[in-house]
């Protein structure tokens, strides 16, 4: 099954085509804020490239966040888009699972981690099962562990250290497994979370977990062979975090004045309502 798989969730984007055994292309670069202008042009030139056609894809998905609002929602307009074109299956999966799922052959607990601003971080816990097949091959299935969470580098390792326990504890045993924390990943943060977890805390480097649409794909593969795709009317992007919305300096004597009309306006009403009653 040939799959489309698009990842725009931050200013590092990544865009693949593959099947369970073949890439035949993938694209990963720095597209700043520039996401409803890149995305389309680079899909178009990665099919070209592959000498594969728009209808060839037989499968789309995509990174649903959580990560910029802007990009996650380019990334998610753009994958529905295109499954209502093509009549195909749509399958959403989290940005933060696809970056955990590349640190897959970790023995312990992986925590996939952005940067979500205001000096928190957006994070998902995971551990990985290996399978091993007749053949001699061998496969992992991904286990999320407790909640996505959004909070401060402290909190965060707080969280994590009380969690570690019920999760990889061994009866008698007070040794747990280290944290591999992987993904985008400011210096300050690294350091707030290892001061607080020492030698429980270990790090990929920002370059090696660097976001891979292939890995996307393959856990949207995994998904459809158990049946599973997503309802483009029902998808939504994964925020955490309602946007912040401001207003323009120049507009806001204007949306101040016409908000004191309408509560002039609103008091005047609930005052006659009273009088009618």
């Amino acid at each position: 099954m040939l799959l489309l798989a698009l990842d725009t969730s931050t200013r590092q984007s990544s865009i693949a085509l593959c099947s369970e055994d073949v890439l035949y292309g993938e694209y990963t670069w720095q597209i700043g804020n520039n996401h409803s202008v890149e995305l389309p042009g680079s899909i178009q030139r990665l099919v070209a490239e592959c000498r594969l056609t728009m209808q060839d894809i037989e499968a789309v998905a995509v990174a649903t966040g959580p990560g910029s609002f802007n990009g996650v929602r380019v990334a998610v307009a753009t994958a529905k888009a295109l499954a209502f074109a093509l009549k195909k299956p749509l399958i959403g999966v989290s940005t933060l699972d696809s970056i955990a799922a590349q640190q897959q052959q970790w023995p312990g607990p992986v925590c996939a981690v952005l940067e979500a601003g205001r000096s928190e971080l957006y994070a998902g816990c995971y551990r990985f099962d290996e399978m091993r097949g007749s053949e001699g091959d061998i496969t992992y299935r991904m286990q999320q562990l407790g909640q996505y969470q959004l909070l401060a580098p402290q909190p965060l390792a707080a969280t994590l250290q009380e969690q570690a326990g019920a999760w990889f504890g061994v009866p008698g045993e007070r040794q747990l497994p280290p944290f591999l924390f992987c993904g985008e990943i400011s210096v300050v943060a690294r350091q707030a979370l290892r001061a607080q977890m020492r030698e429980g805390a270990v790090f990929i480097p920002n370059l090696q977990s660097a976001r891979r649409a292939s890995s996307l794909a393959l856990l949207a593969l995994q998904r459809l062979r158990e049946g599973q795709q997503d309802d483009p009317l029902a998808l939504e992007p994964l925020y955490l975090r309602r946007p912040s919305i401001t207003t323009s300096t120049r507009k806001r004597p204007l949306l101040e004045g016409a908000s004191q009309r309408s509560t002039a306006h609103s008091t005047t009403e609930r005052e006659e309502g009273a009088l009618r009653h």
